[in-house]
């Protein structure tokens, strides 16, 4: 493939992108901005020295969350170690390359399928099948974009805002059809008291998205958030491993009062995907609302602010049930 429009060297995206973060930052600080998109979204004030309900108390994570507990597993490429420590190397997807930047020789010792993706940050991913319609100069220009960017402007997640910038490339896992597998989204929430477990079904997201919600005994709630729920006849059904992703979720989620684990099932195997600590940045609009009220109830946010290191957590790992 042939590709001669220009691009700008990444040195430079960055040192513009940095300036125009600077302007932001100045024009509002962390806080207020926060506080003005979720106004626009919600179309209130959220109550953040007494929060309630599920997206304020996201809200006061995000703003607070530049710690080495969230930030570390929030990156993509340093999550992996965790994982491996917890579950084991057998449910990471394997790793092709990891590098700070696309170099020519990267590129051509990728295969011709594959997932490319940045570390730092959420929809900055390419799904590659046809490596031969692809021209590196086209990818470095996507991946030097990614680079540039400090994730945690977009609506102020600071777990994001130091994370080193890395390219993370990974096999592409697809079923027997040819598909991308399944993916679940499973919200755990645990206390001294109790453990819950909510499981995120997407589904079509290239085409028809839309969006399902279940409990682990696979009863669907009567839940919609951001995408329509299926239809009758498209309804998820129950995956035949669901004990061993509730277990593998569960697993990860030991000593946060709340992390979302992403997981995929291929042929009975169950793979990691990510960890996320604010699932649409807070802005997520429960349908109905009191939802956003149980949820809140579950979340024990001083507790999840009372962690900094890996050693809070494994302290408090082992004081849950």
């Amino acid at each position: 493939m042939v590709d001669n429009a220009p691009s700008l060297p990444l040195s430079l995206l960055r040192t513009r992108q940095r300036c125009s973060e600077a302007f932001r930052r100045l024009k509002r600080s962390d806080r207020r901005e926060a506080v003005r998109q979720f106004e626009k979204r919600f179309g209130r004030t959220p109550s953040l020295k007494t929060p309630r309900t599920w997206s304020e108390k996201l809200t006061c994570l995000k703003l607070d969350a530049d710690r080495p507990i969230f930030r570390d597993l929030a990156d993509k490429l340093a999550v992996r170690d965790f994982v491996a420590q917890r579950l084991g190397q057998q449910h990471l997807i394997p790793l092709l390359a990891s590098n700070p930047v696309l170099t020519r020789d990267m590129f051509e010792a990728l295969p011709e399928q594959f997932v490319i993706k940045s570390n730092h940050g959420s929809a900055m991913n390419r799904i590659v099948t046809d490596k031969s319609a692809l021209s590196f100069k086209e990818l470095k220009r996507q991946t030097d974009g990614w680079l540039s960017r400090n994730f945690y402007m977009g609506s102020r997640e600071t777990q994001y805002r130091n994370i080193a910038p890395q390219l993370v490339v990974e096999q592409l896992m697809l079923d027997d059809s040819g598909n991308i597998p399944a993916d679940y989204k499973l919200h755990c929430f645990n206390s001294t008291e109790a453990s819950r477990c909510i499981i995120q079904v997407d589904s079509d997201r290239f085409n028809g998205h839309c969006r399902d919600y279940f409990t682990t005994d696979w009863q669907r709630l009567p839940l919609k958030v951001k995408y329509a729920n299926s239809s009758a006849s498209r309804l998820p059904t129950r995956p035949d491993n669901l004990e061993a992703l509730i277990e593998c979720a569960k697993t990860l989620s030991q000593g946060f009062a709340y992390v979302r684990v992403d997981l995929y099932s291929l042929q009975g195997q169950v793979y990691f995907g990510e960890m996320t600590f604010t699932p649409e940045s807070g802005f997520g609009r429960f349908e109905p609302g009191h939802f956003d009220e149980q949820w809140g109830k579950y979340f024990d946010l001083e507790h999840q602010l009372s962690l900094h290191t890996r050693e809070d957590l494994e302290r408090a790992r082992l004081a849950q049930p």
